[in-house]
């Protein structure tokens, strides 16, 4: 998608990160994010899911739309499933007159990458085979890459729970090949710690003992 400047929308800081194309649920409770959401879903528009640390926010987020209600209270708070559509850089923060009442809002610009195309193909066969190895490893059945619309990266990433400063960081990427790159580099890491543990446990329930 395009640069886009001068959007508006309406901010959600959570201690979370939405990728494109992932799905989340979100309980909705303060007063101003039922708001938030409820004009969203009225009008079918998006808001901005930021990642808040404490008093600051992140400059990059994702615009999340309301994918599914999941259960509705008679106080109006909300069990929602959000799904995430696009990147955008925060460009300036609105202030609400009333912070209680109201939410935040920011001028932010929609991010797209710097290479259309993808990665390379054989950045796409080894991301796709060493998620396949970690998931196995951390005890899936039938491990299998994620299907969808999004970016291999973001649906690789959507899947394992990497901790939310790596996951920032994909969603701050420019390209796909930086994110590929990234995630490579950190599934590579993380395989043969996996493959120590599952020996460990191999050996464990093969002879019932813990040494």
């Amino acid at each position: 998608m395009p640069d886009a400047d001068d959007i508006v929308i309406g901010l959600f800081p959570l201690r979370l990160v939405l990728l494109p194309g992932e799905i989340l649920p979100l309980h909705v409770f303060e007063e101003r994010y039922k708001r938030l959401v409820g004009e969203c879903r009225r009008d079918e528009e998006v808001f901005g899911l930021l990642l808040s640390d404490k008093d600051a926010v992140a400059e990059c987020g994702c615009t999340a739309a309301v994918y599914e209600v999941i259960e509705e209270f008679e106080d109006g708070r909300l069990n929602i499933l959000v799904e995430g559509r696009d990147r955008f850089r925060l460009e300036a923060l609105i202030q609400p007159d009333d912070p209680e009442a109201d939410y935040l809002r920011g001028r932010v610009s929609l991010l797209s990458d710097d290479d259309e195309g993808g990665g390379s193909d054989e950045a796409i066969v080894e991301a796709a085979a060493l998620f396949e190895r970690v998931v196995s490893l951390m005890g899936a059945e039938s491990p299998r890459v994620p299907e969808g619309d999004a970016p291999l990266s973001f649906r690789l990433a959507a899947a394992i729970d990497f901790g939310l400063p790596l996951k920032q960081r994909v969603l701050e990427a420019g390209s796909e090949a930086e994110r590929l790159e990234l995630l490579i580099t950190v599934m590579r890491a993380l395989v043969p710690g996996l493959e120590l543990r599952k020996e460990r446990e191999e050996a464990i329930r093969g002879n019932g003992k813990g040494n």
